[in-house]
């Protein structure tokens, strides 16, 4: 064997080192890969569980306020009615001469 590399000797070292250093690049590039999609995975769950309690939530609060806005509602209604009947109270009252006592 000779004490110098031929150009054929340095290119085939270079490309075995090339294709190795590419091969561990390569299999470092997967596992960070892997990896992400693993948290992103993981994340999209939290994200989806999220979304479900937000919307069972909304939906909560929605039930709630309208449950509130009925009640107003009827208060109206009610507060009215009896303003009405009052007024019919004092009209009776002061056609029949009746004193009304506070």
């Amino acid at each position: 064997m000779a004490d110098y590399a031929t150009k054929k000797d340095v290119e085939e070292i270079v490309d075995r080192v090339v294709s190795k250093a590419v091969d561990d690049l390569t299999d470092v590039i997967a596992q960070f890969a892997s990896r992400v999609d693993e948290r992103f995975n993981h994340l999209e769950a939290r994200v989806d569980k999220l979304e479900e309690h937000f919307e069972r939530l909304n939906n909560t609060l929605d039930a709630f306020l309208k449950r509130l806005d009925d009640i107003e509602t009827d208060n109206h209604a009610r507060d009215a009615q009896i303003a009405r009947m009052e007024r019919w109270i004092e009209k009776i009252a002061k056609q029949t001469g009746v004193q009304l006592e506070y």
